[in-house]
């Protein structure tokens, strides 16, 4: 039988995350009826002071997935294959407090955070310049004289491709390539907070010391 189910990767990745010393904001799992498909997207955050304000804004992460019929048959041992399976990660970067800065110098610095995150936590991966793409948001709102600037956000995506795990018979392979994913995505938050919110990272842990 395969190594991956549904529940199989929802208890991974959690496992994960604790290990990783990240912890969730909310999980939310759903059912489309119509297409037979599930849903699972969770929001993580490194530990941070209490309560979060502008002043202690940090970057955290949604992970999300979408688990398909041909998934669910392929898991169960049917005949089927079960297509692309990935997971998306989205990173959000309060930055109103840098606001200032253009897109083109926010976005150097995010990519430099980045490359020194993947330097420390996982120097043997080989990776493109542009390991997350980028894009800096940002909302006005109008006054009397002239719009202000609402608020200015980073918004990073990468794709971790699970796919070739469905022909692993190794019954630990599919949690192993989770905690390897979360201590990168671990150590991505932490060189972003460095970055643009030092005042907001109250510590961070490795897979080594949690």
């Amino acid at each position: 039988m395969p190594v991956i189910s549904y529940d199989e990767l929802a208890a991974g990745l959690e496992d994960a995350w604790v290990l990783a010393g990240l912890h969730d904001h909310s999980v939310n799992e759903t059912i489309n009826p119509e297409l037979l498909e599930r849903t699972y997207k969770a929001e993580l955050f490194p530990e941070h002071p209490e309560p979060l304000g502008e002043s202690a804004a940090i970057p955290w992460v949604e992970v999300s997935f979408t688990w398909s019929p041909a998934q669910q048959l392929h898991s169960e041992g049917v005949s089927i294959s079960p297509g692309v399976t990935d997971m998306t990660w989205t990173y959000t970067i309060d930055v109103r407090q840098q606001g200032e800065r253009p897109d083109t110098e926010l976005a150097r610095a995010f990519h430099s955070a980045v490359r020194s995150a993947i330097r420390r936590v996982a120097p043997e991966m080989v990776t493109a310049a542009e390991y997350i793409a980028v894009e800096v948001r940002r909302g006005y709102r109008l006054s009397s004289e002239r719009p202000s600037q609402a608020y200015c956000q980073l918004v990073g995506t990468n794709v971790t491709d699970l796919s070739d795990l469905w022909t692993d018979r190794q019954p630990e392979a599919l949690r192993e390539a989770l905690r390897d994913e979360l201590t990168i995505v671990a150590g991505l938050l932490h060189a972003l907070g460095e970055t643009f919110a030092p005042a907001g990272i109250a510590g961070y842990r490795s897979v080594d010391t949690a």
